[in-house]
């Protein structure tokens, strides 16, 4: 077993734990808040920043900046809250157990999925000790191939436009 196998096994192991403590529905709430924060900071960031730039004499690359961390953790308190608040209502209802096993199930999930897309970019890498690691995995083979399944529409999409 070589470096990078230990690597996914721990990271695959860190997404577990992290899950089961967790629970289900923080892991979901925080992956929306993640996800939603982005769309808001990138969609709505400008016109803030705009404003902020009026209100308060600011620098415009500071005020940009700020309008867009602003919005993006806005976005992740705000999911982070309810995923505590929901997570509280299934203890009430004794259904902490569950959201755990789940969360740590969701958790998993998310660390297969980061393993496909990191595993998959690194294949691409002209560095000879990248391709030297991945050839002598056992364990990124799977993962390469299901990054590269993955993205197999996007690319067939993106080899066509150009």
């Amino acid at each position: 077993m070589g470096v990078v196998d230990i690597a996914i096994l721990v990271l695959l192991a860190v997404s577990l734990i992290k899950g089961l403590l967790r629970g289900l529905l923080k892991e979901v709430c925080s992956l929306a808040g993640l996800v939603v924060g982005g769309f808001l900071a990138f969609r709505f960031h400008a016109p803030l920043a705009e404003w902020m730039i009026q209100s308060f004499d600011l620098p415009a690359k500071l005020c940009v900046v700020a309008a867009f961390l602003a919005l993006f953790l806005s976005a992740l308190v705000a999911f982070s809250a309810l995923g505590f608040l929901l997570s509280r209502l299934v203890k009430l209802v004794f259904l902490g157990g569950f959201n755990r096993v789940a969360g740590g199930l969701f958790g998993l999930a998310e660390g297969v999925l980061l393993l496909a897309v990191v595993l998959y970019g690194l294949s691409f890498a002209k560095s000879e000790t990248v391709a030297v690691f991945l050839r002598g995995s056992q364990l990124a083979p799977p993962f390469v191939k299901l990054g590269e399944a993955a993205f197999h529409g996007s690319l067939e999409t993106f080899a066509e436009r150009r």
